[in-house]
Order: C-alpha cells, then structure tokens, then sequence
C-alpha cells in the first residue's frame, strides 16, 4: 500500500513536470500575463528599432501595459491608412495590435465618449486627432491626468497641450510645393486659381499665403483668384464651374489645398474643353487618385497618414518603456507631404512608407533613455 501512494505520488510530480515544460518555461501570472521577456521576431530584427526600442513588454510590465489605440476626429478617408500602420509598428516592436475609431461627425462630445469607452476597457495610451482643437485638449488634459500618454496626429490640438507631440502636414509648406508643381506643369506662366476650405481656420490661412507667396516667385504669373469656404461636396463643384464659366479664359491651373475641391477637379477637368488646363490636388482618395490616371489632374499633394500612426505607434511604447520626450524638441512635427503624378500613383504608400523610414532614423534621438 506504501508503495503505491508513492507511486501516485511521484506520478503526479511527473505530469506537473510536463505542464510546465508545455508552458514554455515563462512565469505566467494568474490573469494569465507573461512577466517574461518575448524572443525578437524577424520584423523587429529587420526594423530600424532594433538595439533601440526594446522588443516587448519593458521589466515588470506586461502586455496589457501596452494596449493602444487610435481615435480620429471623424469618420475620414484620411485616416485609413493608420490602423494597418499602428499595427505594423506593433508587430515589429512585440506589443499586441492596436484598436481604432472615429465619431461619425466632428463632434467632440461624441469623440470623447468613445475615448472613455476604450479607456475604461483598459486601453494605456492614445494616439489621435481631436474632433474640436479647444474641447478635445481639454479631453486630452483629463486622459493625461489619469495617467494615459496622448500623442497627436493629423492636426494639432490647441496648445499648450498635455500630449507629448504632434505629427502633422507642415501645411504651408505642402501648399507651397504644390503652387510650385503647379506652375512648373503651367511652363511658369499663366493664371492660377487657389482653391481651400475654411478660411477661419488657421491651416487654410497658412495655405492661403504659401499659394500667394510661391505665385509671387513667377512674373509670368498671375493669381487670379483664391476661393475658400468649399470643402464640401457641392459647394465645390458650384465653384469650379463658377470660375470657369466667369473667368475661365484667364485660368490655366488650379491648386486645391483640400479634399472635395480636388474631386471636382477631376471629375469636371476630364471634360475635352478643359484639356489644356493643369490642376494639383490634395490627399490621396480614390477619386483624386483616378484623376491622375485619368490625365484630368497633373498630380496630388500626398500627406502622411500611414507615417503618422506608425510613428505614434513607436511613441507611445517609448513613453510606456519610461523614455521621455525632451523639452527643447518642438511640440508640432512634420510628418512630411509628397507629390503623387501619375509616374507614382500606384506606390502612394510605398511613398509614405519610404519617407517614414527616413524620418525613424533619428527619431530616438528625441527622447531621453530610460535609466537601466
């Protein structure tokens, strides 16, 4: 009888021994967590974060300390891009994939019930871009005070701010270039006409004056008219057949600096008569994009959306590993704008993806390291 019970006992001591063979040897915590380093995987081991951010949950934390997400103002073809973006940050860098929503509309309250919604199922930072600038820094102050990093995309919230940065379209200078496009593709001569959205908002005020200003390089060049007020889906078209009917023998491009004036762009251009017109759009929707290859637009100013959610993405596993961003580092980043023709209309976001990676390079340059 001795000998039996320990027989059973030495047999139950075996099968523990396999359990924890089959758990791989890691510490696993009772809500079922590894407190245990993960192995780099090849992504990492190919991604220029490799022996700078470290792979996975930092000592003492686990991957639930690294439960992220995105939130955008609206419901935007902008920010399409940014969730596979966040995601691949993630997986180069062993943290789990990331969560992203949008109100319906511009509208704060509405942003910042599903900011609490995703905070209270137990996301740890935020990347985003505010559905109001005032209201949504306010919701930003409330989110950083409870302990959660906030990093911006796409526009900057009113400042000063609690978020750590803002990756953002240097507007001005993305305006600027495209005047410039615009009027090499004119033979740097002829009439420009501007088009943009609401001119109470400081972005449209900036491209506003990048179109004067690179006008203003060309004595040849004459800027006929800048309209703004129509970033909407009628509003636009009226006007694009307003000024052409009014002023259309004065008019040999025009420059959007948004989104609906570059889709009637290219849906009224690719008329016959409008042929010899040259046209720069705005943003890379489907529409502005078959434009191109339509002929109908010379090209598009691209910003950097995939960039921006990637690069936020790194951020905030920064900012959770314990890096801190530096005081003398400006608060507003550019996140870089391309102009997309019809030699690289199938590569936009090759483009972004190319352009981010030159921009990673350096970007741990910006942080203090955490202490070892």
């Amino acid at each position: 009888m001795k000998k039996r019970i320990i027989s059973i006992l030495l047999s139950l001591a075996m099968a523990a021994t396999l359990v924890t063979g089959c758990s791989g040897g890691k510490n696993v915590d009772t809500d079922g967590s590894s407190s245990d380093s993960k192995e780099p995987s090849a992504a990492y081991g190919e991604s220029v974060w490799k022996d700078v951010v470290d792979y996975g949950p930092a000592d003492g934390k686990t991957d639930k300390d690294y439960a992220f997400g995105g939130v955008f103002g609206a419901i935007n073809s902008y920010s399409d891009p940014m969730q596979g973006a966040a995601d691949e940050a993630a997986e180069e860098l062993g943290i789990p994939s990331t969560q992203f929503d949008a109100p319906k509309d511009w509208v704060q309250n509405d942003q910042n019930t599903i900011l609490d919604g995703l905070i209270a199922k137990g996301l740890k930072g935020i990347y985003m871009m505010t559905s109001d600038p005032v209201a949504g820094n306010e919701q930003i102050s409330k989110m950083v005070g409870s302990g959660v990093p906030v990093v911006c995309v796409g526009g900057s919230p009113d400042t000063p701010s609690e978020a750590t940065l803002t990756l953002a379209t240097d507007v001005y200078q993305a305006s600027y270039d495209g005047t410039i496009n615009l009027i090499e593709a004119m033979g740097g001569k002829g009439g420009v006409v501007g088009l943009c959205g609401a001119v109470t908002d400081t972005n449209t005020q900036s491209r506003m004056k990048a179109i004067e200003d690179a006008c203003a390089e060309y004595p040849d060049v004459n800027l006929v008219q800048i309209i703004g007020d129509i970033d909407e889906s009628e509003a636009s078209v009226t006007a694009v057949e307003n000024i052409l009917a009014a002023k259309g023998d004065q008019i040999n491009g025009f420059i959007s600096t948004c989104y609906y004036p570059s889709v009637a762009l290219a849906s009224i251009l690719s008329e016959d008569k409008y042929s010899e017109i040259h046209a720069i759009g705005c943003d890379t929707d489907e529409a502005v994009l078959d434009g191109i290859k339509s002929g109908a637009l010379d090209g598009t100013m691209s910003q950097n959306p995939w960039g921006q959610a990637y690069l936020a993405t790194v951020t905030l596993k920064m900012l959770t590993d314990g890096w801190t961003y530096k005081d003398s580092e400006e608060f507003l980043i550019d996140s870089g704008s391309f102009y997309i023709t019809s030699e690289n209309v199938d590569k936009v976001e090759e483009t972004q993806k190319e352009a981010t990676m030159e921009i990673a390079k350096t970007w741990a340059d910006k942080f203090e390291a955490p202490a070892k």
